[in-house]
Order: C-alpha cells, then structure tokens, then sequence
C-alpha cells in the first residue's frame, strides 16, 4: 500500500488508497478523495480501469460502516471519545440536498469542542459514506445547545436520510421508463368578461432564432440525440433554454467518452449547424439545479 500511495503521490493524483483487511479473498483496497468532489471523477476512473486482483476487491470512495451502534472514535491519549449516538441530527431540505444542524447528546469541554466538531465530521464521512456525504449533504452547522424539536441521533438517522433522498427529495436513481419529454409551462390567459374563455401562451422574448430552417435543424438534431442516448440508459435529457440564437441542450449521461462520441457522430451529419459539445462530471447535477431553481 506504501508502494502505492507513493505511485499516486508521484503523479500528483490527490488520491489515496486504503486497505480494509476481511476474509482470504474479501481484502479490499479503496481509493477515496477524502471528499473533494472535484476529485471523485478521477477516483472512479482509476477504479474502472484497474486490473482484477486474486483476494482484493477494488472499490470507489470510503463506505458506510455497517455497525454504527459498536462504532466510535476515541483520541490517542483516551481523554475524548465520540459514538454516532452522541451527534444529534436535526435536518431540513435545502437547495434539493439535504442540510444538518448537530447537537451534542454529551456534554463536551470547552477546549475539546473545536476537535469534537472536527470528529463528528468523521463520524458522518463512516455513516453516510464518502460519495453521500459529499454529494448529498449541504450546510452543516453546529448547535452550542440542542433544540427543543426532536433530534435524531446519528445512528438512527442514517434510515431517515436514505428515505428523505428517495421519497422526498425523489432523488430515487430509476432510469425514466417513460419516452415522453417534460413540456414547457406556458401563461394561462383569461377574458376578464368570460372567465371561461382562456388562452394558453408560450412565448420566448430572447431566442433571437436567424432562420426558421436552422430551428427546424436543430430541433431534429435534438430529437436525434435524445433516443440515441436513452438507448441502454446512456442519459437523460435534462432541461433545454433558448437565448440570443443558442440552444444550449442538457443531458446527464452514463459514460463520458462514449457520450461524447456519439453526439459528436450524430452532430457531424447537421453541416449547417454550428455545434459545440462539453461534458463535465456534475453529481450533484447543479447544472440542472441552477436552472431549475431559478
């Protein structure tokens, strides 16, 4: 492992990787990024590529320990100790993440409080896992008393986080079944004289289109690119916006590379057209987010 950290370190990779020791053949040797998403990109692309190895598992980002309730993380000269139970979760949904304000559930001196709050970051990093805690979670902040609203302990929070993402927030991770794309809202118009006659209008004050032509192109490549990627999950077609004759179109994908690679092919038969195609690891789709939360 020594060999190893000293490989990526060389390399300038700010990536490190861990051994957790299980069975004969249930070793596991784990790259993480210590939580810096603009690392997590690489992390999964070294643990895509690397070789099959006889009793190692290779895996992306530090997971979540499965017993909280037996873990804890005690200082080397045992004059402070943290368990899960000790950090006091209260949560509420913000900017489609999840952010926390912690309690503590024991009484912490003073001087030990700024390395309690460092712990307790630890402590949620083992609980959530890595990837979650990074991605997931917004603000954190830290209460100097509990509140008078129940808390959750750490511990027990993790089944309530998990179903807060899915069911709430309806981040559940299932691939869209449906073909059909998210239309416009549109103005709903009614006659003050006859409320029941009512008018539905669309209308796009920037779209500077230059020819009626180049929409229609554009519109095709759209429809063109939009199946191509739904093919096997490859993606799915986020938002669109027109502004000053750009029409700028968002899609999350499965695979960079091969994404590309295949709006590129199908762009190249739209000669006329003037297209630009990037891709950037967003997890956290903020992206979409900053559009939609507009």
């Amino acid at each position: 492992m020594e060999n190893l950290n000293n490989l990526l370190i060389d390399n300038q990779l700010n990536v490190i990787a861990e051994l957790t020791r299980g069975d004969k053949k249930n070793h596991k040797i784990i790259f993480t990024a210590e939580g810096r998403i603009e690392q997590f990109e690489l992390v999964i692309r070294i643990v895509k590529h690397a070789p099959d190895l006889n009793f190692f598992e290779i895996e992306a980002f530090r997971t979540r320990v499965e017993n909280l309730d037996a873990f804890s993380i005690t200082h080397h000269d045992h004059s402070f100790s943290l368990s899960p139970a000790d950090l006091l979760i209260y949560h509420h949904e913000e900017y489609r993440k999840v952010s926390l304000e912690i309690a503590f559930g024991k009484t912490i001196p003073e001087e030990m409080k700024q390395i309690a709050k460092s712990t307790a970051f630890i402590l949620l990093d083992h609980a959530l896992g890595e990837y979650d805690f990074a991605i997931k979670i917004g603000c954190v902040n830290f209460l100097e008393i509990p509140k008078e609203a129940t808390a959750v302990p750490l511990n027990e929070f993790v089944t309530v986080f998990d179903q807060l993402w899915q069911d709430k927030l309806r981040h559940t991770g299932i691939f869209p079944l449906s073909d059909k794309e998210d239309r416009w809202n549109v103005f709903e118009i009614s006659d003050q004289n006859d409320p029941d006659n009512k008018r539905l209008v669309q209308r796009n004050e920037t779209a500077d289109v230059d020819s009626k032509e180049n929409l229609s192109l554009v519109y095709e490549l759209e429809d063109t690119i939009n199946p191509a990627l739904r093919f096997n999950k490859q993606g799915i077609h986020c938002q669109n916006t027109f502004y000053q004759g750009v029409r700028p179109m968002l899609w999350h994908v499965q695979d960079k590379q091969s994404a590309i690679a295949l709006a590129q092919r199908l762009a190249d038969q739209y000669k006329t057209l003037s297209v630009k195609i990037e891709c950037e690891f967003d997890p956290g789709c903020s992206q979409y987010l900053s559009w939609v939360e507009k």
